[in-house]
């Protein structure tokens, strides 16, 4: 006899969390859909969230515990206990934190796959400052850069806007059930649409206007913006004079940035620099969401987005509806947030200053930070939460590496990654294995063995966000997420993990929690509710009142709005936005641009895999079986390329190997490659790693001082300069 029974869950394979029907028989999960009764998801599911069946009963997914036998990268496992795999990391933890200092240990982290918090509060705890990963490129920039301008982070209410500018955001791949679904009804509400994106991407269907920026020079066309804007007195006067710093030296900085410069500058012509300027600063409310290809185009990311939250302020669109919301709405700001939770004051002064790589990025370090959370204290936490350390204070990973491998300025010699894989992740890929190799003790949690785990010494098996629950809570609403089944085999979610470290360290009464359910009860605690008791009420959503900074101010050294910043100015950093050339070698050798005539670009999402994940997943390969390098077909009949044809494409800093797709949707002197690739069907054991190497993006991508932008080190994985040729 059949039994059939159906959960309520959640999807977590890319960062939001919609709600799931975990359809069963027999006890196992055979089929998923989505719950029309969530609040936020209705029923709608992308076909990421297809695959949850599929990843969950996946004979690849990590399962037990293993702990490395032969040498690293070997491939020579051992299947042992949780307790045993623990008690082994935690005495070798605790032996090399007596003989180098807690500081050797380092951790890399991914997107969103974990709970966070707990790692920062055991780092924090066990004394070392060096948490780093892909943060320096992912909404965390941005994050820090709109609480040095404006005190907090704004969310941008596009479903209610008369004007949506999407620049280098792609939701149509990355968001398409909440991002790409709320600016189709801001469409279907008249809604104007601006899209600047290399890429002819699905937005621009929707676009009243289409800017087919060169990559990288984002700022100039921001700076352009500013120009025509003030020029036209078309800003917002009462905001500008009451709640705004600098306005003056912003007026003299952009004036260097007329239409006809910026467009020779972005290959657009002075018209759409007027015409898109004025669209967007007399059609309101406006909103300008973040978008991931602003942080990660190196250099000029930083003032990218500092750029961008000068345009939302002086256009009037902060805090409003259908613009900029700020903020944490009534009752949602009582929740206990992330940022008490990290223990953030456990470590001391002495270890926050032996953060590798503050001195030479010092606003995303910690001295940035203590400064963000110290003009944030003006304001009620009730409000406007301070800034999350462990997205705003971070290690640059150039300096971690540069430590693994040469022991300068004190060795590292540990790390750990969850729900992360660094080869992939992060630039200059054959360093990055490098210093894997070189750590003593290298722990990783996740769901397969990736090319980066395969170097580990233990490796723990991560459960899925199915097997687990979860709190989801932002600025607009919370919603408890619940767990669809038991962990199945010994997985196990990454609290258990790390509250298993720290009480084997001597941290056992800073985690009075057993299970992050309980950590969820304490938590909401503050607006009387429980875990479960969300659950039956499907959500708490929050009141939003509009402009509440006329009541506190705005959480900056000043109380107002700085298009000057007093905090990048004291730690040394441009405090007005500036334009940097993202392709110096072309400036300084033009013999360069002979030897890499095209503009690259990586990272561009594409349904259905996401980062480095669901290569090993049929569907999900099927649909996309290799990795693809997107040309123009005049460009490639140039090069004597072909559909499908593979081919070599070549950057200074390395070389790998993709199919060709032709689109006439991307610029002809553009080239647009795939990111995240790897092969789970191929050997596993160095030097192959699953053949990490052969088509991964990051190979291409540098980490040098000179790529990199000077006031947080976001290294560039777009507009880099490359040869594209016939395999």
């Amino acid at each position: 006899m059949t039994t059939r029974e159906t959960r309520q869950t959640f999807c977590g394979l890319c960062h939001p969390r919609c709600g799931l029907l975990l359809h069963f028989e027999n006890g196992k999960a055979v089929r998923v859909e989505g719950d029309p009764d969530h609040p936020i998801s209705r029923g709608s599911i992308c076909a990421r969230g297809k695959l949850m069946v599929d990843h969950l009963y996946h004979p690849q997914r990590l399962n037990y515990p293993l702990k490395r036998v032969g040498e690293r990268g070997s491939g020579q496992w051992q299947r042992v206990s949780w307790d045993q795999a623990l008690d082994e990391v935690a005495e070798q933890l605790d032996r090399l934190r007596t003989q180098f200092g807690p500081e050797t240990l380092m951790f890399t982290h991914g997107t969103h796959r974990t709970y966070h918090w707990p790692g920062r509060r055991f780092f924090n705890l066990f004394g070392s400052p060096n948490m780093c990963g892909a943060n320096n490129i992912c909404m965390c920039p941005t994050l820090a850069v709109e609480y040095a301008t404006y005190g907090g982070f704004a969310g941008s209410d596009v479903r209610n806007s008369q004007c949506v500018v999407v620049w280098g955001r792609g939701a149509s791949q990355s968001d398409p059930i909440l991002g790409y679904q709320a600016l189709l009804a801001a469409k279907h509400n008249g809604a104007k649409i601006i899209v600047v994106d290399p890429r002819r991407i699905a937005e621009v269907k929707q676009a009243d206007q289409w800017l087919q920026i060169r990559p990288g020079t984002d700022v100039a066309l921001m700076l352009g913006w500013i120009r025509v804007i003030i020029e036209e007195k078309l800003f917002d006067r009462d905001f500008v004079k009451q709640w705004t710093v600098g306005f003056d030296q912003l007026r003299r900085a952009v004036a260097a940035y007329p239409p006809d410069l910026v467009a020779k500058i972005t290959w657009l012509t002075p018209q759409q620099v007027t015409d898109s300027a004025r669209l967007y600063a007399t059609t309101r409310p406006a909103a300008f969401p973040w978008g991931f290809g602003i942080d990660k185009q190196g250099i000029n990311a930083t003032q990218a987005a500092r750029a961008r939250s000068i345009l939302r302020a002086i256009t009037g669109n902060l805090d409003v509806a259908g613009g900029e919301r700020l903020g944490w709405p009534e009752p949602l700001g009582r929740i206990i947030g992330d940022d008490l939770l990290e223990m953030n004051g456990a470590l001391s002064a002495k270890q926050r200053a032996k953060q590798l790589g503050a001195a030479q990025y010092p606003f995303f370090g910690f001295p940035g930070w203590e400064r963000n959370v110290k003009a944030n204290s003006r304001l009620p936490y009730q409000y406007m939460h301070p800034p999350q350390a462990d997205m705003t204070s971070m290690a640059h990973i150039r300096a971690v590496f540069g430590a693994v491998l040469t022991g300068k300025p004190y060795p590292v010699t540990a790390a750990i990654s969850l729900a992360n894989n660094p080869i992939l992740a992060l630039p200059n890929s054959r360093r990055v294995y490098q210093a894997l190799k070189s750590l003593q003790l290298y722990v990783v949690s996740d769901y397969y063995l990736t090319p980066s785990a395969a170097l580990a010494d233990y490796v723990f098996p991560a459960a899925s966000t199915v097997e687990r629950s979860e709190l989801w809570l932002v600025p607009g609403f919370c919603v408890a997420c619940p767990q669809g089944l038991e962990p199945l085999y010994e997985r196990r979610d990454d609290y258990q993990f790390w509250r298993g470290l720290a009480v084997r360290l001597g941290q056992q009464d800073h985690w009075p929690w057993e299970t992050v359910e309980q950590v969820f009860d304490h938590r909401l605690a503050p607006v009387g509710l429980t875990f479960q008791t969300l659950i039956k009420s499907r959500g708490l959503f929050g009141r939003a009142e509009p402009k509440r900074y006329r009541q506190f101010g705005f959480g900056t050294p000043s109380g107002k709005v700085e298009l000057r910043s007093r905090i990048f100015k004291a730690l040394g950093c441009e405090p007005l936005p500036v334009y940097r050339e993202a392709y110096p070698d072309l400036v300084a050798d033009p013999e360069m641009a002979v030897q890499y005539p095209l503009v690259l670009i990586t990272g561009s999402r594409f349904m259905p895999m996401y980062h480095t994940e669901q290569r090993q997943i049929p569907p999900a390969r099927q649909s996309v079986p290799d990795p693809l390098v997107t040309l123009h077909p005049a460009t490639a009949a140039k090069l004597g390329l072909g559909e499908g044809d593979w081919a070599r494409i070549t950057t200074p800093q390395g070389s790998i190997r993709q199919r060709v797709h032709l689109s006439d949707s991307i610029h002809p002197r553009m080239v647009d490659s795939q990111h995240g690739w790897w092969f789970p069907e191929r050997e596993e054991s160095d030097p192959t790693l699953f053949g990490v190497f052969e088509s991964n993006a990051n190979v291409l991508c540098p980490d040098s001082a000179a790529t990199c932008s000077p006031e947080i080190g976001s290294w560039p994985h777009t507009a880099l300069i490359c040869r594209v040729e016939p395999e």
